[in-house]
């Protein structure tokens, strides 16, 4: 049986094996990297065929999970667009209010980059 962790930059796999007492014992066998969910060498070593599925399947809830996140997020903006502007206009700070202007103004600088057509950078 496979166990993941979840940690902030990676899914940390372990197997889980009893042994001849029947104490399970935990077995580090690699790591999936979130930033692509792509399997570390040392766990595409590790895995044994039958848990290949049950890897795939995972990657593909965190998948799942980090787009609808990212749709949440969007589809929430105009919300949150609204609220961050009632905040910089009712409290902000003078540090606070350059962060979020200078976000605002780089997410501007990157659609127009794609409404022109340009790929933008990662």
């Amino acid at each position: 049986m496979l166990i993941f962790i979840d940690q902030p930059k990676n899914i940390k796999v372990l197997r889980a094996t009893a042994d001849s007492s029947g104490a399970v014992k935990r077995e580090r066998i690699g790591i999936i990297a979130k930033n692509k969910f792509e399997l570390s060498d040392e766990l595409k070593t590790a895995l044994q065929k039958d848990e290949v599925p049950e890897v795939d399947g995972v990657i593909s809830v965190y998948q799942t999970a980090s787009l609808a996140r990212k749709k949440a997020a969007a589809l929430s903006f105009p919300e949150t667009l609204r609220e961050v502007v009632e905040y910089m206009q009712e409290e902000a700070t003078e540090a606070e209010r350059t962060l979020v202007m200078s976000a605002l103004l780089e997410g501007l600088r990157v659609m127009r980059k794609m409404a022109r057509g340009d790929v933008p950078e990662a």
